[in-house]
């Protein structure tokens, strides 16, 4: 299956890009599917979540890799998303995250997606376009146990299937799920979740309403909670190498995928006193050699990283000085030049990912400019041209 994509390239096109390594895709995946059998029911599957451009590694190169893999299902964000699969020739199923709008479900119909049903007006509208069309869709019922976002809350999940199946004779319920807002802080009320979760699955056996899919579990709640009810998980972050907890680092063994890196454009010696980048927020304390790399927060380096980011260069940190602008940031290259000869122009730089043995990760990062680890994927992978081997 072939992807058309504007993204690929060779460094030597790019001052500053993204390497996204496949190998190490295909082999987390490879080690999340030994997790879900460990952790979940038997013959439990993986729908890797591939939304948001699979987190900045881009969507359509992940999904091929994964098709490779031998993966059969997809989780994105929304109709557009499902549709440009589709489109490329994934023949997987694909369940649409987001509560639909009702003018979607021709194109839901059209091209088989499995959409999140949480509205009688969704539903009505699906299930006319299947009956318009003479076509059986399946679709997921979210519940609301704690998100506080999307969902059918959970003291009227029982009620809201029991009226599809009446009134919706052309939808197929074929999964129920859940969402776990606080899996990495609070096992309690995690757990409590699980348990209200479950005891709305019997009350619908007890219906004769049963699903063939029944699934809570993000990264998070695939590796750090077993339970034999969920036949299916939902794993993002850690299908890209990152782990949500440290604790799961000695459970599973991950690999980064994406790397970012871009080259010197300029090199300057500056005198003490004198301030670099916009408001002067930083003012060198001695004489000092400064590089320039072409980057910013318009390719997704954020602002926030001024003055507290570090890049890698010839294996050491050095740290980002003065405010981050909108395509260039300043780094203080004066230690590189006390063990031999400055870098030069043209010379990497890493901002995320390894360097003669050293190492910056995507936690570090989102430390550093006070957010996530998934925000940093996203801005970078997304705003910069991706190279893949």
């Amino acid at each position: 299956m072939a992807v058309k994509t504007q993204h690929i390239g060779t460094a030597r096109e790019h001052w500053a890009w993204v390497d996204i390594d496949l190998d190490a895709l295909a082999a987390n995946f490879a080690e999340l599917k030994k997790l879900a059998a460990r952790n979940m029911a038997y013959n439990a599957g993986l729908m890797p979540v591939i939304k948001a451009d699979a987190y900045g590694h881009g969507m359509l190169e992940t999904a091929q890799c994964l098709d490779a893999q031998g993966c059969r299902l997809f989780a994105v964000s929304n109709a557009f998303e499902g549709v440009t699969l589709r489109r490329h020739g994934f023949k997987q199923k694909i369940l649409l995250f987001e509560s639909t709008l009702p003018q979607d479900a021709p194109d839901i119909v059209e091209n088989q997606l499995t959409p999140t049903v949480c509205t009688p007006d969704l539903a009505q509208a699906i299930d006319a376009q299947a009956a318009a069309t003479g076509a059986q869709v399946p679709v997921h019922i979210k519940v609301d146990t704690g998100m506080g976002r999307l969902g059918v809350d959970e003291e009227d999940a029982l009620a809201f299937v029991q009226k599809l199946r009446v009134d919706c004779p052309h939808l197929i319920l074929e999964g129920l799920y859940t969402h776990f807002p606080l899996a990495e802080t609070d096992r309690e009320f995690t757990f409590g979740q699980m348990r209200r979760f479950r005891d709305i699955v019997y009350a619908m056996e007890n219906q004769f309403i049963t699903f063939t899919y029944v699934h809570a579990g993000n990264s998070m709640g695939l590796g750090d909670y077993k339970s034999e009810l969920f036949n299916l998980a939902r794993p993002g972050l850690m299908l890209y190498g990152l782990y949500p907890s440290e604790e799961l680092k000695k459970k599973v063994a991950l690999h980064p995928a994406m790397a970012v890196k871009t080259r010197i454009i300029f090199v300057k010696t500056i005198a003490k006193g004198h301030g670099v980048s916009y408001g002067h927020t930083f003012k060198a304390k001695d004489d000092m050699t400064i590089a320039v790399l072409p980057i910013g927060y318009s390719n997704g380096y954020l602002r926030s990283l001024s003055n507290t980011g570090f890049v890698l260069m010839r294996g050491l940190r050095c740290p980002v000085i003065g405010r981050v602008t909108m395509d260039q940031v300043m780094v203080d290259i004066t230690p590189l030049g006390m063990s031999g000869e400055l870098p030069g122009l043209g010379e990497e730089a890493v901002l995320l990912g390894n360097q003669k043995g050293a190492d910056i990760s995507a936690d570090e990062v989102a430390h550093w400019a006070g957010t996530i680890s998934y925000e940093i994927l996203c801005s970078l992978g997304n705003n910069l041209p991706r190279i893949y081997f």
